[in-house]
């Protein structure tokens, strides 16, 4: 059984757009964001930086909601997938399973009862490979039908208006995902590739979580408690 996290799954080509800003701007407006959530104060913070002020305005504008936290929205969760790669043997009619587990970090809510991936970051307004790989990995984990999973996007831009974007997923998003997943790694481990044909068993979260470290047990109690949730309005 081997972890795997986004930065083990970059593929080495891809026709996505160049980032807007550098990772680390990126990771100072999503410690910002958590920052804010939790009532510390940013006031020097952004007084200093006014491209980051202008973000969080943004952010305000397009999602009210979000800097309230006694909203349940759940912030940067581990949730983890298993994969099963079928590794030909010597002889072609016979192939043996490897376990991998991916794990993602994603902001999880629920809207309308149903459960919802939030993004916000300063990116292009389309689903990335890394959107793909979270809404895969988030069906599996929470065992939900594909079509009831969406993700919400609040679009940032260094110069120009904000966007928000929500997209949707199905079973054959899912499944090429799956199929996009082994083969990036079987490229990555040399190995031949074998797509699925069918959609794989979704494993449970307790099957997810095994042998995991005691940090995700936030992920745990969601997903045992997901009903309970008090719903957001991104």
């Amino acid at each position: 059984m081997h972890l795997l996290t986004l930065s083990d799954l970059k593929p080495t080509r891809s026709n996505e757009p160049v980032p807007l800003v550098s990772a680390c701007i990126q990771e100072r407006l999503q410690l910002l964001v958590k920052q804010m959530r939790m009532g510390l104060p940013v006031e020097p913070i952004l007084n200093n930086y006014p491209q980051f002020q202008q973000w969080v305005w943004q952010l305000k504008e397009l999602s009210p909601t979000l800097f309230m936290p006694r909203k349940k929205l759940l912030v940067d969760i581990p949730l983890t997938a298993k994969l099963e790669l079928n590794i030909p043997t010597r002889k072609k009619s016979f192939s043996t399973p490897t376990l991998k587990i991916v794990e993602v970090r994603a902001n999880v809510g629920i809207v309308r009862g149903k459960v919802r991936l939030f993004e916000w970051a300063i990116r292009h307004p389309i689903l990335s490979w890394q959107d793909r790989v979270k809404l895969w990995v988030a069906a599996e984990y929470f065992n939900l039908q594909p079509d009831d999973l969406k993700l919400i996007v609040l679009a940032l831009h260094p110069s120009q208006k904000a966007q928000k974007v929500s997209f949707s997923w199905d079973s054959k998003q899912h499944q090429q995902t799956r199929n996009w997943l082994i083969a990036t790694i079987a490229q990555q481990t040399n190995q031949p590739f074998q797509p699925s044909i069918a959609r794989s068993k979704t494993a449970t979260a307790t099957d997810n979580l095994a042998d995991q470290p005691d940090d995700i047990e936030l992920a745990r109690s969601l997903a045992k408690t997901i009903d309970e949730i008090d719903e957001v309005s991104l």
